[in-house]
């Protein structure tokens, strides 16, 4: 506590100042300590974060961090903070801004366990200015290795082994070994002006360290995110002109040589026994052969001469080389393979080498697009592969108990190994380089005596299921196609008894709901003017509503009947009704009406509840503009086209808008659900300079029952 502060306390404990004052006090006093408190609780440094165990972690403390960009970048979902302690990782939200690397800038967020160490979760973010990047850390591939390194600014020094473009993203993906281990680097810029100078490069690097992990937090990978150009540096460039280097014989390849270091490209050069473009090659010289991994696709033939270049590396049983470019020297011929017994392969001086081996065969199998062959000599099993290119069955032709001889590169298979002549490998394998590196020595015996018997027996047991199960079939297929016979009797007569009551609920509905109604109407209208209290003037207009009624009444059995009717059933006969119907009611409401009706309609029938469903659509519409369009003219179009029949009603009225309509006005919902009964459909054009249209459309039935 401060001098200045004590004498405040003594003050008002004294009684030198007021209540006032002192109420004052206690209040600064308790937002000082609160102040106090919750910076307390706050996480103020990144190694305070990194230190949290993974259980904490999610308790989302706060977190506030005052620290420079090293890296960040959205596409690489890259995005590091380092303060005086440590480095950490930023998991954005959506409001997190684009960072630089170089900007000093305040974190505002919580704790989170991460995918692999703890994160944080940013909520705001401040940007304060710029400062250094803090030194880089120098580190070797083993403290990598353990992940306790990850989110840290820190160097390393290694040898370019190879460098692609990572797709999508300004960044080249350049892969360098340092310290007996491999990681990547992701870098904007080159040191070098072209791509190919880089390989076999001594690079100094500096960036933060990003780990690859899998989903149980394990470590498997290392990559370091490079911020700036000169973060990536060469300490000793490659070999401007690398081909004019001599050639390593391919024997001498991780020989005992105290004079010499490996760590850089060698160069090989021999004749192709083996080429898998993309993947390997393989080249054999004065007896010894190596494998070449190269992610290169230029053509090859068998026996061309070609000089390579690559990183060697210590392979299961022979040295290989990584990470290598080659060219073509010339063309030659195919070498001729080397014959061997299963034993002299097994002895393991033969490694990479062509060689031709005999054997019989026992079985085939396939695997994702490699084939195999299991072969047996002697006893020793072994198998040859070959990967397929076109999807066919290369050795289709090959049965079981062939003896065949098989051409390519031997592959060993070391198993334990021990010192001495007496030594075999576990076993090995030969890769194919075609089919035709498979030839059929001999076929297998097939025509045996007990072959011979068994076959005859099968044939004859089989002759006499045949016959046996061929009369059994023919007495089940004859009962079954009585059967079937009389189901479909008797479904076709239900089917019909079921339209015909179908047909007569109809007509008794559309009676009793048109006709009955209207029924009840002429009675009591008939009633009152036979009343003796009813006056002159309203007998006359109840004889006029019954005589419009009566009118009614015939034209409701008039549709009806029509719709019953089958001699009605074709499409012209609907036209024809549909044009009349429209006429005599449009001259009774004094509207013209025109008629275009198409002359090529189809001679299709039309069922029942199709011809019904149309015209009370049609009956609606022609209401619809005797009541509301107010229009002087109604033209009836009637087609069929791409077998829809369509049925357009167009007027010269006013119009009206969809939008508009009135509550309860369910017209135009009737029109459209009787035409979607028909798979059809209805649509309206609707506040046109000229009127309105209604357009009915309806697939023709295929066939009537």
């Amino acid at each position: 506590m401060s001098n200045s502060f004590r004498s405040l306390t003594a003050a008002l404990f004294h009684g030198r100042f007021g209540l006032k004052t002192m109420a004052m006090f206690v209040l600064v006093l308790c937002l000082a300590l609160q102040i106090s408190l919750s910076r307390a609780e706050e996480l103020r440094t990144a190694e305070s974060v990194r230190a949290l165990k993974t259980e904490q972690a999610p308790k989302t403390l706060r977190v506030r961090l005052r620290g420079v960009v090293t890296f960040f970048d959205e596409q690489l979902y890259s995005r590091f903070i380092q303060d005086d302690t440590a480095g950490i990782y930023l998991q954005a939200s959506n409001n997190t801004p684009a960072l630089f690397p170089g900007q000093l800038v305040e974190i505002e967020g919580v704790t989170s366990p991460g995918e692999y160490a703890p994160v944080v979760l940013v909520d705001h973010v401040q940007v304060l200015g710029e400062a250094p990047l803090p030194p880089p850390k120098p580190v070797n591939y083993e403290q990598l290795a353990t992940g306790i390194e990850d989110s840290q600014f820190v160097e390393v020094t290694g040898i370019v082994r190879s460098v692609r473009p990572l797709e999508k993203t300004p960044y080249f993906m350049i892969e360098i070994v340092t310290g007996g281990g491999r990681l990547l680097v992701y870098a904007k810029s080159l040191p070098v002006k072209k791509v190919e100078e880089l390989p076999d490069s001594t690079v100094r690097v500096r960036g933060v360290c990003s780990t690859q992990f899998n989903h149980q937090r394990q470590l498997f990978a290392i990559r370091l995110m490079v911020p700036r150009p000169d973060d990536f540096t060469i300490e000793a460039p490659a070999d401007n002109h690398p081909f004019t280097a001599a050639a390593h014989p391919i024997g001498s390849l991780l020989q005992f040589a105290p004079q010499k270091s490996y760590g850089h490209r060698v160069k090989l050069v021999g004749a192709v026994i083996y080429f898998d473009p993309g993947t390997a090659l393989f080249l054999q010289e004065n007896n010894h052969g190596v494998e070449i991994q190269t992610e290169e696709n230029v053509p090859l033939a068998l026996g061309d001469r070609v000089e390579a270049l690559g990183f060697v590396g210590q392979g299961d049983y022979t040295p290989w080389l990584q990470d290598a470019v080659y060219r073509k020297i010339s063309s030659g011929q195919a070498l001729a393979p080397l014959p061997l017994t299963t034993d002299g392969a097994l002895k393991g001086d033969h490694d990479c080498q062509l060689i031709q081996v005999t054997g019989r065969l026992i079985d085939r199998t396939q695997h994702a697009n490699e084939e195999f062959l299991i072969l047996q000599e002697s006893n020793v099993i072994f198998q040859a592969s070959l990967k397929q290119t076109d999807g066919r069955d290369n050795f289709i032709r090959l049965a079981n108990g062939s003896r065949v001889a098989v051409t390519g590169v031997c592959r060993i298979e070391p198993g334990k190994w021990e010192a001495g002549e007496n030594w075999r490998a576990k076993s090995f394998s030969i890769l194919l380089r075609s089919p035709d590196d498979v030839v059929l020595l001999q076929a297998p015996s097939w025509w045996t005596l007990k072959k011979m018997l068994w076959i005859a027996g099968v044939f004859a047991a089989a002759t006499l299921a045949a016959f046996g199960w061929i009369a059994v079939l023919r007495r089940q297929v004859a009962e079954r196609t009585r059967e079937l016979e009389i189901q479909i009797q008797r479904r076709q007569l239900a089917e019909r008894r079921r339209e015909i009551e179908q047909e007569r609920a109809r007509v008794a509905h559309d009676l009793h709901d048109d006709l009955g109604s209207r029924l009840t109407e002429v009675n009591m209208l008939a009633s009152l003017a036979r009343s003796s209290i009813t006056s002159a003037t309203e007998k006359d207009n109840y004889l006029t509503e019954l005589r419009e009624t009566a009118r009614q009444m015939v034209t409701s059995l008039d549709e009806i009947v029509w719709a019953v009717n089958p001699r009605n059933d074709t499409i012209a006969s609907l036209s024809s009704y549909f044009g009349s119907y429209a006429q005599r009611l449009l001259d009774l409401a004094g509207i013209a009406c025109g008629l275009d009706i198409a002359e090529d309609l189809p001679e299709r029938s039309l069922g029942t509840k199709f011809r019904q469903e149309v015209f009370l659509a049609f009956k609606e519409a022609l209401n619809n503009i005797i009541r509301h369009a107010g229009a002087t003219q109604v033209w009836l179009r009637i087609s069929v086209r791409a077998g829809n029949l369509v049925v357009e009603v167009a007027d010269n009225g006013r119009g009206f808008t969809l939008l508009a309509q009135t509550t309860g006005g369910d017209g135009l919902a009737n029109m459209r659900e009787r035409l979607k009964s028909l798979a059809g459909g209805c649509e309206v054009v609707a506040n046109t300079p000229n009127g309105t249209i209604v357009r009915f459309t309806a697939p023709l039935p295929e066939s009537i029952l």
